[in-house]
């Protein structure tokens, strides 16, 4: 049923709120056309060979995590703020690559986002309320502008980088991305 319903975007809409778009908004979001052109603009970066490229990086974020555990073993340790971490960290490096370190800090905005949306959506829903200029809503604001300007910001340095000829091997998924659909992509985002 599951697969059916995927396969069949056009007739299973997604729900979607106003405070949607505050929150990172993916593929898994997108109905119809736009979901279909984007599933095939990412069907490359997902073949075998290239998550075997990636697994240098997977290591790199458990070994990480691991030497951070040795270091508290004397003490009981909650584990999921370092799965979620840990996470987030393989996300990041084989995301963005190089820019991984921008890639963690658009992983905390949106884990912020995320708490003052669920903070948002306990409260009951009055329309034209996001459009007040409460502190939150401000907040929310700001991080979807920040979240927004750091990605861009990346896939241009990746852009520029890939025109120049300065990228000899893809090892990351925007990259990856990029790369292989570089003809379909516009020059700037």
């Amino acid at each position: 049923m599951i697969k059916e319903i995927l396969s069949k975007n056009y007739v299973f809409q997604k729900p979607s709120t106003p405070l949607d778009k505050l929150l990172a908004q993916g593929v898994a979001a997108y109905d119809a056309d736009k979901w279909a052109k984007h599933k095939r603009l990412l069907n490359p970066v997902f073949h075998l060979e290239k998550l075997k490229l990636m697994l240098p990086l997977f290591y790199l974020s458990c070994v990480d995590m691991l030497s951070k555990l040795e270091k508290m073993i004397p003490s009981e340790v909650d584990v999921w703020p370092h799965l979620q971490g840990l996470t987030s960290d393989v996300i990041s490096r084989t995301a963005f690559g190089s820019n991984y370190e921008q890639g963690r800090r658009i992983f905390e905005l949106q884990k912020l986002q995320g708490a003052l949306l669920f903070k948002a959506f306990q409260m009951l829903y009055i329309p034209g309320w996001k459009l007040l200029p409460t502190r939150t809503n401000k907040r929310m604001k700001e991080i979807a502008m920040e979240v927004d300007s750091s990605i861009i910001g990346i896939i241009n340095k990746r852009m520029q980088m890939i025109e120049a000829g300065e990228v000899t091997e893809s090892n990351d998924l925007l990259g990856i991305l990029l790369e292989s659909n570089f003809k379909e992509t516009p020059k700037k985002w």
